[in-house]
């Protein structure tokens, strides 16, 4: 009974460690005096913007993002999953949209090496060769 219950909530959370938001909930008070709020979200940027248009209930303002490579659950060390991080504030916008510009270090790179394929065609004299 118990293995069962733990084969269920494994599939269960599994679909949201692969797009999802998160967020210590954590309010902190910015150099304006205004409160600032965090969401950090994998798989997709739209997550963060629909996590602060939820927390707002209505316009926010866009303070700071960025995006880095992590792991599926967590992005403490550079892996397959872009994990996006927005800090923004609730209130009037000017409009700016984040630009999630890249952060840290990348994923380490598989390099697969294959044996270059030399192929030559003679026409007349001359010959031609390709290396794939």
């Amino acid at each position: 009974m118990q293995m069962k219950l733990a084969t269920l909530l494994l599939a269960l959370a599994a679909p949201l460690a692969i797009v999802g938001c998160v967020s210590s909930g954590e309010a902190i008070q910015g150099p304006s005096g205004k409160v600032m709020q965090e969401a950090k979200c994998n798989g997709s940027p739209n997550v963060c913007l629909k996590q602060a248009a939820a927390t707002c209930k209505g316009p926010y303002q866009v303070l700071d993002s960025s995006s880095n490579a992590g792991g599926l659950i967590a992005d403490v060390i550079p892996g397959p999953v872009t994990w996006y991080r927005m800090t923004y504030q609730c209130g009037p916008s000017d409009g700016r949209m984040p630009s999630f510009p890249f952060r840290g270090p990348q994923p380490p790179v598989v390099v697969r090496t294959t044996p270059a394929t030399t192929t030559c065609n003679r026409f007349g004299n001359s010959v031609t060769c390709n290396t794939y």
